[in-house]
């Protein structure tokens, strides 16, 4: 009498083998199936039996990296009428002397 542990054995190692050549073919499911006389769905359940037996490893997790935040420059609001100027530390005084006498001289628009 068979040893059905023995015959599912081999039945596995059958399998194995044509899933490596149908993977190492480079054809479709249906052209490799049709090639070897076997049905798609067939080689779909070995595949899927396969996957079971040796799961992939998993990705690795999501990682963090160091950030380094840095404070804003403080910034300083300067209003000339309606205009509003930031200044931030380094700015030129003479520009900013010569914006405001500019915005100063500046008709106003209704």
């Amino acid at each position: 009498m068979n040893d059905p542990r023995k015959d599912r054995e081999q039945l596995r190692q059958l399998w194995a083998a044509r899933i490596a050549d149908y993977r190492s073919s480079g054809l479709t499911m249906a052209a490799w199936c049709a090639r070897h006389h076997i049905r798609v769905d067939q080689l779909k359940y070995w595949l899927y039996r396969r996957k079971l037996q040796n799961p992939s490893p998993r990705a690795a997790g999501p990682r963090f990296l160091p950030l380094t935040v840095t404070e804003p420059s403080p910034t300083l609001t300067v209003r000339v009428g309606s205009v509003h100027i930031d200044l931030k530390p380094g700015f030129d005084p003479q520009l900013l002397k010569a914006v405001v006498r500019a915005l100063e001289e500046a008709p106003c628009s209704p």
